[in-house]
């Protein structure tokens, strides 16, 4: 990325599409108005809709407002932004469904056919009404294209954002990537010399048939893509302004080839507020630009209706390296000045008076934790494309055991585990993309990789790691890492990675076999521990002798592996089982691997002593991957962020009840509150890069120095409370 387009990496984005009032159904648009309330926010930048149900400025493209009435309303939000040093980025809808008073009317040609002579079904979307979606071999891809180069031509907007990025948007399903307009009719006999097979259901086609209709379905699927490629590379000539796309979600990032060519991605956040860091570091880690979500777009548009929830996704966002999108800046602008959210602006005025401590500001690496799928298929194309046999993406069957089946740790399950008890730690954390794990100078950006049961590893990722820890990184792994081959239920004989490990898989002897059986219960283990080894690190590092065990793996430890806890059953301690956690040096490089998936145990029950089991096995793994230590709630959370000579720590208050999730009902919007308990009487430790001691510690919040010891690379601070959030600062 271009260093004058940084500032998209926190940017602080309030969000206006034309779905909603003030653009539809009557246009009550003031772009001034508009400007007063983001002033008081102190927002700087603006996502507006260049076109969605109607376009909104004059062109020759895309149907207008019926009540624009030659206004353009991008020329007047950018005459009222750019003197106040507001940008202007604009959102066009590539693929998105359209109105039907506005396609139906002026280009039904433009419609997607499930089949002969049958257009797409209306569905109800933002506003109300029927839409219906288009066809990429239609008309409409001449139009859109089009209309973006008069949009871009004939505004001085700052960036450009799009929508829909993927084949089939909104209309995802069994058949949706099949059409038989006119258009795709004479395509399809032009390339395949035959009619396109027709059938309700395309899978009762012969094998044949199913096979072209595969491969006409990939290639129609790739034409959004191509189209946003060629507009991307003529932005860039034409404007040289930084491009940002829909990130679609966190399982199904848009093909890799978009991903190449855009600045950053729009992750439209929902969920849990873990999800919310997990996808935040996952693009951060990518090296785009992230936004997400801040509160929600709502059919109560004209309300100022959010509490503290804000105020705590926002800093979130921040804190993992995001920008922050305000997706109700329409509800903000709205109610603006009769209701106002003083808090939010609060949270914006600390970082508009720290704009140039927080450029080129970046989380500071610790553990990296890949974002692996079961079975290896990212890309929404591959998700939605017609397939002879449909893709289905599903995590690691059950285990046969005595005739019934014994589900396993969900591969995803574990994979949040490992991030959540990071956090619980207080440790860097990041989401990584698989790519990290075949590449050797992005991996060693990271002090500690943490697989967690990450089933199938290529061979040429086997490599990387093993590279990795030769050459001094530290490895986390547990359970079935490396134990599966490409196919979800692929069980193989031993680790891929067993020469890194240092332990076999083997069988249950059989005298043991009858005991094993009867403790599978509930897919875990039950009455199963593991116990430290006396006077092995692990022992002298954690107090606790026995922990909760659930499923394992049995193996063995290889010449020069430590075993430094072991299984055994509940009432029968002194009978070693199998080794649970071991340890070896490789290299210049430390391996720990974990028979259990613990992390899938923390994440499901948060239990503090397996929270501190792991944190004591990555100090010994990798003591420099724990910048910050705190006495304080495992939900105050730390996350440390540096850039040369400066480095700042953020502290998110996210203690005290919460009913996580979405709603079932739209709008889906996160869960609110009111109050955040303070933490009181934080310690705080910090280890900062340098020898002699910072210049000057501060608070960001006050503004106030802060009293702080220096100790041997650390500096500690006494905080008599930290309330929903705090920032600190430290120049070295």
């Amino acid at each position: 990325m271009k260093r004058e387009h940084e500032w998209i990496r926190r940017a602080r984005v309030f969000l206006m599409d034309n779905y909603h009032p003030p653009f539809w159904p009557d246009i009550t648009f003031d772009a001034g108005q508009v400007v007063k309330a983001m002033q008081y926010y102190y927002a700087n930048a603006i996502r507006i809709g260049s076109a969605g149900k109607w376009a909104v400025f004059p062109n020759d493209h895309w149907p207008t407002h019926p009540g624009l009435n030659g206004r353009d309303l991008i020329q007047e939000m950018i005459e009222e932004a750019h003197p106040q040093g507001i940008r202007v980025i604009t959102y066009v809808p590539l693929s998105h469904i359209i109105p039907d008073d506005n396609i139906m009317v002026n280009h039904p040609e433009w419609l997607h056919h499930p089949a002969r002579g049958v257009p797409a079904t209306g569905r109800f979307h933002h506003g109300g009404g029927l839409h219906r979606h288009v066809c990429w071999n239609t008309p409409y891809r001449n139009a859109i294209t089009r209309f973006v180069k008069q949009l871009v031509t004939d505004h001085e907007i700052d960036c450009f954002y799009t929508d829909s990025t993927v084949p089939y948007h909104s209309h995802p399903g069994p058949r949706s990537n099949l059409c038989y307009c006119n258009c795709c009719q004479e395509k399809f006999e032009d390339r395949f010399g035959c009619p396109i097979p027709y059938a309700p259901d395309p899978h009762s086609l012969s094998k044949t048939d199913q096979e072209i209709l595969e491969k006409w379905s990939l290639e129609y699927g790739r034409i959004v893509s191509d189209v946003l490629i060629e507009l991307v590379e003529w932005i860039r000539k034409e404007r040289d302004i930084p491009v940002v796309t829909h990130g679609c979600g966190f399982a199904f990032w848009p093909e890799a080839r978009l991903m190449e060519v855009h600045d950053g991605l729009l992750y439209e956040a929902g969920g849990d507020f873990l999800h919310r860091l997990e996808a935040t570091s996952l693009g951060e880690s990518s090296g785009k630009a992230v936004w997400q979500y801040v509160g929600a777009l709502t059919g109560w548009s004209r309300l100022q209706c959010f509490s503290q929830d804000l105020v705590e996704e926002a800093a979130a966002s921040f804190a993992g390296g995001g920008a922050v999108l305000v997706a109700c800046g329409v509800n903000l602008t709205l109610a603006y000045p009769q209701s106002t959210h003083e808090e939010l602006a609060s949270f914006f005025s600390i970082l508009e008076s720290n704009n140039a401590l927080m450029d080129n500001l970046h989380p500071t690496r610790g553990v990296a934790v890949p974002y692996v799928l079961p079975v290896r298929a990212y890309e929404m194309l591959d998700h939605l494309r017609f397939r002879t046999k449909p893709l289905k993406v599903s995590d690691r069957p059950g285990d046969a055991v005595n005739g019934a089946v014994v589900d396993t740790p969900s591969q995803e399950t574990c994979i949040r585990g490992a991030f959540s008890s990071m956090l619980a730690n207080h440790i860097p954390v990041q989401m990584v993309e698989e790519g990290v794990l075949r590449d050797s100078q992005a991996l060693s950006r990271y002090p500690l990789l943490f697989l967690p049961n990450i089933g199938h590893l290529k061979e040429d990722e086997v490599q990387t790691v093993s590279d990795y820890v030769a050459a001094g990184g530290c490895l986390l792994a547990s359970y079935r890492t490396s134990l599966y081959g490409p196919g979800a239920g692929e069980l193989l004989d031993n680790f891929a990675l067993a020469d890194l490990l240092g332990v076999d898989r083997i069988e249950c002897e059989p005298d043991r076999r009858l005991d094993y059986e009867h403790h599978l219960w509930h897919s875990g283990v039950f009455d199963v521990y593991l116990r430290s080894v006396k006077d092995e690190w692990l022992a002298r590092s954690h107090n606790q002798e026995i922990w909760p065990a659930n499923r394992f793996e049995m193996v063995r430890e290889r010449s020069g592996t430590k075993v430094v806890a072991n299984i055994v059953w509940g009432g029968r301690e002194e009978e070693l089982l199998w080794p649970a956690v071991t340890s070896r040096e490789i290299g210049k490089g430390r391996v720990v691997y974990m028979a259990p998936a613990l992390e899938q145990l923390h994440f499901e029950y948060r239990m503090p002593m397996i929270r501190d089991l792991l944190g004591a096995i990555v100090d010994w793994l990798c003591p420099k991957a724990r910048p910050v230590t705190m006495q304080a709630p495992d939900q105050l959370l730390a996350i440390p962020n540096e850039k040369p000579g400066t480095q700042v720590l953020f502290l998110i208050n996210h203690t005290g009840e919460r009913v996580e999730g979405l709603s079932n009902m739209w709008p889906r919007l996160s869960r609110q509150f009111e109050y955040v308990p303070p933490v009181a009487e934080v310690t705080l430790c910090w280890r900062l890069n340098t020898t002699s001691g910072p210049e000057r510690v501060w608070d960001l919040v006050t503004g106030d120095d802060l009293e702080f010891s220096w100790v041997k690379g650390r500096l500690s601070i006494e905080l008599e409370d930290v309330g929903q959030y705090a920032i600190f600062a430290a120049e070295l």
